[in-house]
């Protein structure tokens, strides 16, 4: 692969991974929660996504998505109702009579569960729909061998992806025992609940 070429995906990449999004807000959310060992399973579950929707692209979703608004458009509402729910859900939670148990909400999480809401969350990110689904495939150069063109994109996604979401979660589980001391964990979680709501808003409006 032309090194040129790998840098620019690679300043495309990290534009998407730095600016703040659905992945972003679950994967503080999980941090603060369940902690750094146990967000292994996000970030997993958020490469997982991507990965899916790269090799998707390679095998001819862009084309798809270009010739066909309702796939875009079925998408694009399937993960705004998932928003709702997640959003929903966050806002619903509650502070104990004692305080909230840091320990206690730990438990709750399974890497199961949180692999499965960062795959659906990852894969029906507009950004990411709109990044495989237009722009991934400008990247490969179809008079070379494929094959190796998408091991090295795949390997460089995996590792921006990974290291962003363990980031996040790292930065918000440092905030934990600040926030369970103060009783204001509840608080961080209906912010962020308002977060993936308004989000949704702002995806079945935009054109």
């Amino acid at each position: 692969m032309n090194l040129d070429t790998w840098l620019l995906y690679l300043a495309a990449i990290l534009l998407i991974a730095i600016s703040p999004g659905t992945m972003a807000v679950l994967s503080m959310s999980h941090g603060i929660h369940f902690g750094k060992v146990r967000s292994l399973a996000t970030a997993l579950g958020s490469v997982s996504s991507a990965l899916l929707l790269m090799f998707a692209s390679a095998a001819g979703l862009g084309a798809l998505l270009s010739a066909t608004e309702y796939g875009f458009t079925l998408l694009k509402y399937c993960g705004a109702a998932y928003l709702i729910y997640l959003g929903i859900k966050l806002i619903l939670t509650k502070a104990s009579a004692q305080g909230l148990d840091l320990q206690h909400i730990k438990g709750k999480g399974s890497p199961r569960q949180m692999f499965k809401e960062a795959f659906l969350v990852g894969i029906s990110n507009p950004k990411d729909l709109l990044f495989f689904g237009a722009l991934f495939p400008q990247f490969i150069d179809i008079a070379a061998p494929q094959g190796p063109q998408l091991a090295i994109l795949a390997l460089t996604w995996a590792l921006v992806d990974f290291s962003f979401v363990m980031i996040y979660a790292s930065m918000a589980n440092v905030l934990a025992p600040k926030l369970r001391a103060s009783n204001r964990l509840h608080w961080f979680d209906r912010t962020s609940g308002g977060v993936f709501l308004s989000l949704a808003a702002i995806l079945v409006t935009r054109d």
